[in-house]
């Protein structure tokens, strides 16, 4: 992040590194969602300098920040220590204004790009909206004269038919990913008629549906909102959002009929609700793959109702994606004692464990007894596991290769097309082969590169999923190791909640294929060992612990919810007075959940009254006028919230700094003691600002936001009364909360 530049242009010229970074985004999550980072992102750091991000990246209410840096000016003998002092104030200063920070050099970005991605992964796995799993579903095939609907798509107009017909105005269709959702909208356009309006974030969107448009509506005629082009009066208008709200003053509120938003998780955002509270429409559409906002919320709170769903498993059963058959390859190599956390190995651990050469020969013998000459993916651990497993394939006699985003663009080129063409067999990937890279006839997956990200095994899942003429079917092997229950890597019966196995069956297909296979056993001409096939089906353990405590209550959040302290209910469980429905362990940590019906249970059993609607005004007097206190900072907050809300409970917090600041310095100036000598307010003339604001957010307003009395506002810099508590408030209320502080603060200098 860089100081006292001019603001960025349009001309601003990327660095190397920068391009690398760009590129290792689109490699993880796809082309198009490299459109959300914005370079040279203007910010202002705590003293009021101007600042500037090298890539923001904005999810709702999230804020993001990465950083590339050169190391020169922090060695030896270039080391500028001013410098140095400056980046700390500045990341201090983000993190501070509620940015998540991550950095890395450009030595980093150019030797260790995989392990750059690992990371990337690890640190945005759960961010809703950038990270939908149904992304990474293929798109099957472009737009074609004929336009006969699939059956999932009639299913939707039928019902979008029937809510229209019972009143309904909104709706929200959720499709993964290259199951057509285009066509689908645009047939229900045609049953309510032009003018129809698209919006969608980027004008690669735009640009790609005006395509599929022209090719299925050709008597339709298209128009463009997006940077300097305004065509608002054809019958199908596609608009980038930021150019549409830029513009919606020029536009008649009752121009269009239908309004598409496509991406539609993204439309909690400002921009969007502008343009849906702007126009008057026969019918709303938002189409997305995922039906979930940023901030965690269902984003039927905007659309109201959802239509058809579609996911990997649903596309395979509706033919819309290539059948698959899964062999489970079970090692004896021990993952047991690799480090990890929840969604990533520790990287040296699981090399370690993992390159070992009868490990690597047991993948190739894999290949060659059972799919010799098909067309195969094997993914590595890292570059040189995917070069040593090449050489090993050449040496059996199999054309391969390996690649990764560190190849020179040419030699990786011709690699790809080599394979494309037949030329090679097999490749050899660590990078997930998602930039742009189409092989449909890929037949065999290899998964040999444990993971514990959904996001990674998907990706590489989806590189064999598209179908193709003559591919009956995708052939997976998983290398199974042996991992204990909470660390065991993603395979494909976990990806699609199977738990029955049988070597070489279906894990996934259309229903017929499954109910003949069940009958007769799987015949499959690419398989050349028949005997691998059995017919006995096991139970496999498919436990995703991600997905068991995510409708839980983490033991923090159940503390809050039922107005305990912090640990209080933490230490009733380890104390043997409390058992959780679910206990983690990550390492040395332990995270205990609890069944969200179990909530009133465990209120009755330990005397704690949740905070309600009904009783949260009550329950804050009692939090209030309760000052057992070891420091003045509980009163002295509440005295300056209410000196300094404004009409609405909010307030920012420089202005409730300086307030609660100012009690101090008027005491001494008073000549009397500002704290006991041991505390940190005691020498409040020695604190900055920032300081003082770490302070009361620290304790003070912590206990109250663990009660639900305050929270931050949307906006980061402010925080507020909660509006259920604010609206619970009068004069009357809060003299008498003001009383309480004024005493709890005599009582407590009086001693």
């Amino acid at each position: 992040m860089s100081q006292d530049r001019n603001p960025p242009s349009s001309q601003h010229q990327s660095t190397q590194p920068e391009d690398d970074f760009i590129s290792l985004f689109a490699k993880l999550f796809g082309l198009e969602k490299k459109q959300l980072l914005v370079p040279e992102f203007p910010v202002r750091d705590i003293e009021g300098t101007a600042r500037y991000i090298d890539f923001a990246l904005r999810a709702g209410s999230k804020k993001i920040a990465f950083e590339v840096d050169g190391p020169t000016h922090y060695q030896p003998p270039a080391f500028d220590r001013t410098k140095y002092e400056d980046d700390l104030l500045r990341q201090n200063s983000l993190i501070h204004q509620g940015w998540q920070v991550y950095r890395w050099t450009d030595h980093e970005l150019d030797q260790r790009r995989e392990r750059v991605k690992e990371q990337l992964a690890l640190f945005l796995e759960r961010i809703p909206g950038l990270l939908d799993m149904d992304d990474f579903l293929p798109k099957q095939r472009a737009y074609q004269a004929d336009f006969n609907l699939r059956t999932h798509q009639q299913d939707a107009l039928d019902w979008l038919a029937r809510i229209r017909a019972e009143g309904t105005t909104i709706a929200l269709l959720g499709h993964a990913t290259g199951a057509g959702k285009t066509v689908t909208t645009m047939e229900d356009a045609k049953c309510i008629g032009p003018p129809v309006l698209y919006v969608a974030h980027t004008k690669h969107l735009i640009r790609k549906t005006e395509r599929a448009v022209t090719a299925q509506w050709p008597e339709a005629s298209t128009g463009i909102i997006q940077g300097q082009r305004f065509e608002p009066n054809a019958d199908v208008v596609l608009a980038t959002v930021q150019s549409l709200s830029n513009r919606l003053s020029e536009i008649d509120p009752s121009q269009y009929r239908y309004l598409i938003i496509d991406e539609a998780h993204h439309a909690a955002a400002d921009s969007y609700q502008q343009v849906l509270a702007y126009f008057r429409l026969v019918f709303t559409l938002g189409l997305t793959a995922t039906p979930e906002r940023s901030d965690g919320k269902p984003i039927l709170d905007i659309f109201r109702d959802t239509a058809h769903r579609l996911s990997l498993k649903d596309a395979i059963e509706q033919g819309e994606l290539a059948p698959i058959r899964c062999v489970r390859v079970k090692t004896n190599v021990d993952l047991t004692r690799v480090r990890f956390n929840e969604v990533q190995y520790h990287r040296q651990d699981l090399e370690q464990a993992i390159t070992i050469p009868a490990r690597d020969e047991l993948i190739v013998q894999t290949y060659l007894e059972h799919v010799r000459g098909r067309k195969a993916v094997t993914f590595a651990v890292n570059i040189r596991h995917g070069e040593a497993l090449a050489e090993r394939y050449r040496a059996s006699g199999i054309p391969a290769r390996a690649v990764s985003g560190q190849m020179p663009n040419k030699e990786r080129d011709a690699i790809l097309d080599a394979f494309a063409q037949g030329d090679l067999h097999v490749l050899c990937a660590c990078d997930l082969l998602n930039e742009g890279w189409d092989c449909p006839d890929i037949e065999v997956l290899l998964m040999a590169r444990p993971t514990l990200s959904k996001i990674i095994y998907m990706q590489q899942l989806g590189r064999g999923t598209r179908k193709a003429p003559g591919k009956d079917c995708l052939l997976v092997f998983d290398f199974v190791d042996n991992a204990g229950r909470y660390n065991q890597s993603w395979n494909v019966h976990r990806a699609v909640g199977n738990r029955t196995y049988r070597p070489g069956g279906y894990a996934a297909a259309p229903k017929d294929r499954i109910e003949e296979e069940a009958q007769s056993g799987p015949q499959d001409p690419i398989i050349l060992n028949l005997e691998l096939w059995t017919e006995d089906y096991e139970e496999i353990d498919v436990f995703d612990w991600q997905s068991t405590v995510k409708d839980m209550l983490p033991v923090a959040e159940l503390e809050r919810q039922l107005a305990a302290s912090e640990g209080y209910l933490r230490n009733k469980v380890l104390q043997g007075e409390l058992t959780p429905d679910h206990d983690l362990c990550l390492g040395r940590r332990r995270y205990f959940y609890f069944a969200k019906e179990r909530k009133e249970a465990i209120a009755q059993q330990f005397g704690l009254k949740p905070v309600t609607a009904t009783n949260i005004r009550e329950r804050f007097f009692e939090f209030c006028e309760d000052m057992d206190m070891s420091a003045s900072y509980k009163p002295v907050l509440l005295r300056a919230l209410l000196d300094t809300v404004d009409e609405d409970g909010n307030v920012s917090l420089s202005l409730l700094t300086l307030a609660f600041r100012d009690f101090y310095l008027e005491r001494i100036n008073c000549g009397l003691p500002a704290e006991k000598g041991n505390l940190r307010m005691a020498r409040v003339k020695e604190l900055t600002e920032s300081e003082i604001t770490q302070l009361i957010l620290g304790m003070p307003f912590k206990k109250n936001a663990q009660r639900g009395f305050v929270e931050y506002a949307r906006d980061l810099s402010q925080v507020r009364i909660v509006p259920v508590l604010w609206k619970r408030l009068d004069a009357g209320c809060q003299a008498r909360l003001r009383s309480v502080a004024e005493k709890a603060i005599a009582a407590y200098y009086a001693r």
